[in-house]
């Protein structure tokens, strides 16, 4: 008797790793692989705000700083194999730009496409990843232009 029921059983343990592998462990995995890039690229972002912001306020030229601090924030998203897009860093100045003591807000704003979503989808799928900071001129520099 007891024989016979191993005997029934024999072969179930595939038919269980398939569906417990397939059905379970694939999209657990994908999910963890997705929380993974979000944080990345959130880390990513907070690297550029501060990266781009401190570029900017050393430089003497307002233009030469946006052009400096976009480079700093890119080279700072490729540190995490990520590419941001030209529009997504802004630079803000509520008085005269690089004026010593002025204050500088830099503000990054990016939907991030999930990983390996199809192109019609990654649009409709997308994580807001945003970061901001603030910075202030130094007082003992010399004034931009």
């Amino acid at each position: 008797m007891l024989r016979r029921n191993h005997e029934d059983e024999r072969g179930s343990a595939v038919v269980e790793f398939i569906v417990i592998g397939v059905g379970i462990l694939i999209p657990l995995a994908y999910v963890v692989i997705a929380i993974a890039s979000v944080i990345g690229a959130q880390a990513a972002a907070h690297q550029a705000v501060r990266e781009a912001g401190r570029v900017f306020v050393r430089d003497s030229a307002v233009h030469a700083g946006q052009l400096r601090a976009q480079h700093a924030a890119d080279i700072a998203f490729a540190d995490h194999g990520l590419t941001v897009p030209g529009d997504a860093l802004t630079i803000t100045c509520p008085a005269r730009c690089l004026e010593p003591g002025s204050s500088v807000a830099i503000d990054l704003r990016w939907d991030m496409p999930l990983p390996w979503m199809p192109a019609g989808l990654d649009a409709l799928v997308s994580i807001p990843i945003r970061a901001s900071s603030q910075f202030t001129v130094d007082d003992f520099r010399p004034a931009g232009v």
